[in-house]
């Protein structure tokens, strides 16, 4: 049977603030301090339009999602209780639980929800207008919230593509799938579009600039053209969709260089994103620099990649969640640059001119061959480095500047075990053995 769907945006535009607050209350948040910071974010007005604002919420704030999180998580926990956790006299297993459901005359529900922008997945067009209805009540007298008219659309998606947060998806007829529809995603073709457009007004600014300058510049165009990619690869049609102006993009940055040398070179031979890079023989726009060659990225660099259910355990952003991730996939996870051991801030301050002599665009760069080199280990206890967890350790810091960045001399380390080596610490019963005799091997070479 053909899926359905509701989407739903903007619950807070019209809310009164302190009757949000009273709700916030009543859902359990009894910190006063946090309430006043809120209500003040609310009122909050805009720049040389309003001084205070009384109803909804800053387009855009950052307190947007914080509301709708708070606000909405009844929502979710109402919807999974009517359909995927529903109570039954009988228990089931979770599989045959699910088709003794289906026999039912319960209306199946998937919601799935970002923030106060989402959609709920069913299986019939009348099942999709009861929930419609469902839902309209329960935020009415729940939650005080109104649904948006013109905002809340049933689409069958057989039919007609669906717009979720910066994605088109689409069922679509196939001979491999099990049921004759697989589905296909791509990025919003109006979204995508505009995002290639600012990117094309960055790369064509950077004429103005050279040496140190340019090549920070650099570094930031190739953040924002690998977080575009990196944002779309969930989508099956990911590479399709960005090689239609991978090109364009190209030729563009090779005129942006022109003036300060840039030619054309293949991707695997250049000094920075070596990790995107190895694979690609593709031509892209690079400078000369200090013995180093800084391309600027492809936007069609990228394939498609399955992304798994979510697990909130698996938080990129602690030691615990990485390493949590790493133990179920086996496969470290990398930043949004796509490149572990490239840093945007140490980049602007090599620009600067605000680092030591060591900190140079050639540690920069070097940092990633050292890190391959290294496996995606540390040196010191032999474990992987995830994430923000890289520092690379110069073995011998007296060097002189054209030896010191050498790879021969840099070493991945974790940030614990490089504050171990550079303390001076007596940590023998703290560590193993054999990781304590590495910390002693680097800690004589430092003088």
């Amino acid at each position: 049977m053909a899926l359905s769907y509701i989407a739903k945006r903007g619950c807070f535009d019209n809310i009164d603030h302190t009757k949000l607050i009273k709700q916030l209350w009543h859902m359990g948040i009894h910190d006063r301090r946090i309430l006043m910071i809120l209500k003040k974010m609310l009122k909050s007005g805009v720049m040389n339009e309003l001084a205070i604002t009384e109803v909804g919420t800053p387009q855009g704030g950052i307190i947007s999602p914080l509301l709708a999180n708070a606000y909405l998580h009844k929502l979710d926990k109402w919807i999974v209780r009517e359909w995927e956790e529903k109570q039954t006299k009988h228990q089931y297993t979770n599989i045959s639980k699910k088709a003794a459901l289906k026999k039912t005359n319960l209306k199946p529900a998937y919601l799935v929800r970002y923030a106060d922008d989402w959609v709920l997945i069913t299986n019939t067009k009348s099942n999709a207008e009861k929930w419609k209805k469902r839902i309209e009540k329960f935020l009415d007298t729940k939650l005080k919230l109104k649904l948006s008219p013109e905002k809340t659309l049933i689409t069958n998606v057989r039919e007609k593509e669906i717009h979720f947060l910066g994605f088109s998806y689409k069922q679509v007829p196939s001979g491999r799938a099990r049921k004759g529809y697989t589905t296909r995603t791509r990025p919003n073709k109006e979204r995508l579009k505009s995002k290639v457009n600012e990117l094309r007004k960055r790369i064509r600014t950077i004429r103005k600039f050279n040496g140190k300058q340019l090549v920070n510049e650099i570094n930031n165009l190739n953040s924002a053209l690998i977080g575009i990619g990196n944002y779309y690869q969930a989508a099956t049609w990911v590479n399709i969709e960005l090689n239609k102006f991978a090109y364009s993009l190209r030729y563009t940055a090779y005129k942006a260089l022109k003036a300060a040398g840039g030619q054309w070179t293949p991707a695997v031979k250049c000094s920075n994103l070596i990790q995107r890079h190895e694979h690609y023989t593709t031509k892209i726009p690079a400078i000369k620099y200090n013995g180093l060659t800084i391309g600027i990225t492809s936007l069609g660099f990228v394939k498609w990649h399955k992304a798994n259910l979510k697990n909130p355990i698996e938080t990129p952003y602690t030691p615990e969640g990485r390493k949590a991730n790493y133990e179920r996939t086996l496969k470290r996870e990398r930043l949004a640059r796509d490149d572990v051991t490239m840093s945007l801030t140490l980049s602007s301050l090599i620009a600067k001119g605000m680092t030591d002599y060591k900190y140079n665009f050639e540690y920069l760069m070097n940092r990633a061959y050292a890190f391959n080199r290294d496996k995606g280990q540390c040196k010191v206890c032999g474990e992987p480095i995830i994430g923000r967890e890289l520092e690379t350790h110069h073995i011998k810091p007296k060097l002189p500047t054209n030896l010191v960045n050498r790879v021969s001399n840099l070493a991945s380390l974790h940030q614990t075990c490089h504050r171990l080596v550079h303390k001076r610490l007596d940590v023998s019963k703290l560590v193993k053995a054999k990781v304590y005799q590495k910390i002693l091997k680097y800690r004589e070479r430092l003088s």
